[in-house]
């Protein structure tokens, strides 16, 4: 199995910095979004730690004897630590985190991590699936079945993350494996999308065009004409047969 993968983001109308990241390497298989947060430049240092020491993270791992998902779940432990210790060493950077979803595949198997409330969905057969529970107050609410899904949208603490990147010295990530079917299609994505976009949507136009840049750029231009009030970041990566 090979992955085609495709990325966009945007700053979003209301915000004057992107905080989120993303990275593609199809030589690691790894794929990953993350949504900074802490104020002033905090967020963007934290997402970009987060990207840059989990791919280096991955690299170092090549050819070692772990699964996908230990391999992950080293990937994020050290990119915790990365966020952690530099705002330990650097005041302004006090209380900075980050989401992080991640995508780890090899042949037909693949792993996914997650921290924070980034989504990673996987469409298939035209149905989508979200593949992560939202780490926040919403989220918990969510799955108490006390509040609906039409409350949690307007839910004035629907932002508050319960977990995230290098807010204490550890963190558990939600990890999980998969086996990969052709044509299968992970997204990967910020709230900036999902808090304007529903999933129904994103399955629509994802299996109405082959092309994964261009359907990353709608889904985009979706979420900045309803609003646009966060960052959006949107990455595809779609499951295809080796010849």
């Amino acid at each position: 199995m090979i992955l085609r993968a495709a990325a966009s983001t945007d700053v979003g109308l209301r915000r004057k910095e992107n905080e989120d990241r993303y990275a593609l390497s199809p030589q690691l298989g790894l794929y990953l979004v993350a949504d900074g947060m802490g104020g002033h430049t905090a967020g963007q240092v934290a997402s970009e730690l987060a990207a840059e020491t989990a791919l280096q993270a991955i690299q170092t791992l090549e050819g070692a004897a772990a699964s996908l998902a230990e391999r992950l779940r080293y990937a994020v432990a050290a990119a915790n630590r990365a966020i952690y210790s530099k705002a330990q060493q650097h005041p302004e950077f006090t209380g900075m985190g980050t989401t992080l979803v991640a995508f780890l595949a090899d042949q037909e198997r693949a792993a996914l991590a997650h921290v924070g409330d980034s989504r990673a969905y996987l469409i298939r057969g035209r149905r989508i699936r979200q593949l992560t529970d939202d780490h926040s107050i919403v989220g918990e609410l969510l799955r108490r079945r006390e509040i609906s899904e039409d409350a949690a949208r307007e839910h004035p603490h629907r932002h508050v993350l319960t977990r995230a990147l290098g807010v204490r010295r550890s963190v558990e990530p939600d990890l999980v494996e998969l086996t990969l079917e052709p044509r299968d299609v992970f997204v990967l994505c910020s709230d900036g999308l999902t808090n304007h976009v529903e999933d129904h949507e994103i399955a629509k136009l994802v299996c109405g065009n082959d092309d994964l840049q261009e359907i990353c750029e709608q889904l985009i231009d979706l979420a900045n004409g309803r609003g646009g009030e966060d960052n959006s970041t949107v990455l595809l990566a779609r499951c295809e047969k080796s010849e």
